[in-house]
């Protein structure tokens, strides 16, 4: 179990490297954990515990990577004919039991869900500490 506990936590501090998301913690805990969950183990012949689970296939085109840059639609009702359609955001995982995407909005770092989102690759927002600022609530969307 300890070796388990360690493995979580060298997943998750990988994550933290990228400067400016070290606020985000849990939800670097749970996207490592979600990762580590759809790794082949040899001991599984070569299976992850999600396949042996859910008893499918898992696909790996639909992963995503924790710090992504992307964009998020905007609600109609929340957006006049001249507003910006979508907003800048950083991805920060998913949250189980719901279809969507965890999000941080760069400008007003407000964490939401959004189903409604194109993901930039390779792409990582906070270059240094100085493009970062404290977080705000999660909202749902």
């Amino acid at each position: 179990m300890e070796q388990k506990h360690q493995h979580i936590l060298d997943v998750t501090r990988s994550f933290l490297f990228q400067p400016g998301l070290q606020a985000y913690s849990y939800y670097v805990v749970t996207h490592a954990i979600h990762l580590m969950n759809k790794l082949p183990i040899i001991v599984l012949k070569n299976k992850c515990s999600y396949e042996l689970l859910y008893e499918k296939q898992l696909t790996y085109m639909k992963m995503k990577i924790f710090g992504f840059v992307c964009s998020s639609s905007t609600l109609d009702n929340n957006r006049s004919k001249l507003d910006p359609r979508a907003k800048k955001c950083v991805f920060l995982g998913i949250k189980f039991g719901i279809k969507g995407y965890v999000l941080l909005d760069i400008k007003s770092k407000e964490i939401f869900i959004s189903r409604n989102v194109i993901f930039y690759k390779n792409v990582f927002p906070y270059r240094s500490l100085d493009d970062y600022t404290e977080p705000k609530e999660i909202t749902q969307k």
